[in-house]
């Protein structure tokens, strides 16, 4: 009996290490430099979300085998993908507006977000796009939030790909993938050209540090018809970091050291409002394409 509680302690801890071992999979969004196509905008629209209790098998199916692909065949609906917060990442900067543990972003392209909006909600409330099961769809439920690109996804000033091992090389593993989103207000007097300027510099240096590949930056939206009230709770400017390595306190902290020591110039940004977070891919980056083969 001793042995057969013991083994059956060693197995569930290899499963539970496995189910956390096993993390970044996927390649982080759409290929090139995501701006718009002339003539039209380019936005993300973020949902920060739970599975109700019980229901995580349920709301993971429901989000990866269906939901996502119902609304990717709307027209500005360009793609989505789906990650996991990594919490134990330290400092910790996360407000408590922003503690769900699941993230989608879908990329959207239109002349405004009254469209990309309405068609949307035409699709959920006709059936065509299907409600997930165990998702909390009560409006204090999920945080949902808006952002249009304001400049080009920047990627490493050396070139340097993400990284796979050699061929011959059979002991080194791949990197694991993260993003990380960094949302920040300006201090009181600073102008937003002024602010922009100096968030393109530190796109530029924070991407020669090791592990960071690509960045872009966006600024709040608020859709037609919301109560811009709602949006208040959102800092003004979001980053959209990409980085890879084996964990994302690693990058962290060479972030936070290389701040420390005057290689990348800390932003003149509101302490009250800005945080960031760690995500980790559990998803490929999916387009209307992908159900068309």
């Amino acid at each position: 009996m001793s042995r057969t509680f013991n083994l059956c302690c060693v197995s569930l801890a290899f499963a539970s290490m496995l189910s956390t071992a096993a993390t970044a999979q996927w390649s982080i969004g759409a290929p090139g430099t995501r701006e718009p196509p002339a003539g039209l905008n380019r936005y993300v629209y973020m949902v920060m979300s739970d599975p109700m209790p019980g229901r995580e098998f349920d709301f993971n199916d429901g989000y990866q085998n269906m939901h996502m692909g119902d609304l990717v065949q709307l027209p500005g609906w360009v793609g989505a993908q789906r990650f996991r917060l990594v919490p134990e990442v330290e400092p910790r900067n996360i407000k408590p507006l922003y503690r769900r543990g699941n993230l989608i972003i879908w990329d959207q392209e239109g002349t405004g977000l009254e469209k990309l909006r309405s068609d949307a909600n035409a699709a959920i409330s006709g059936g065509k796009s299907r409600r997930i099961p165990g998702f909390d769809y009560a409006p204090e439920a999920g945080v949902r939030a808006y952002y249009q690109v304001i400049g080009p996804r920047t990627p490493r000033p050396d070139g340097a790909k993400p990284f796979i091992p050699a061929y011959a090389d059979n002991k080194t593993p791949r990197p694991n993938r993260y993003i990380m989103l960094e949302l920040v207000d300006p201090v009181a007097g600073v102008e937003d050209t002024a602010f922009e300027a100096a968030l393109k510099k530190r796109v530029t240096e924070v991407l020669a540090l090791p592990g960071f590949l690509a960045a872009q930056p966006f600024h709040v939206a608020t859709p037609p018809g919301v109560d811009t009230r709602l949006n208040l709770a959102f800092p003004k400017y979001l980053v959209i970091w990409e980085a890879e390595g084996s964990h994302p306190q690693e990058l962290q902290n060479r972030l936070t050291a290389s701040t420390k020591s005057g290689a990348i110039n800390a932003l003149a940004a509101d302490p009250a409002t800005a945080q960031s977070s760690w995500w980790v891919t559990v998803s490929p980056f999916i387009t209307k394409d992908d159900f068309q083969r």
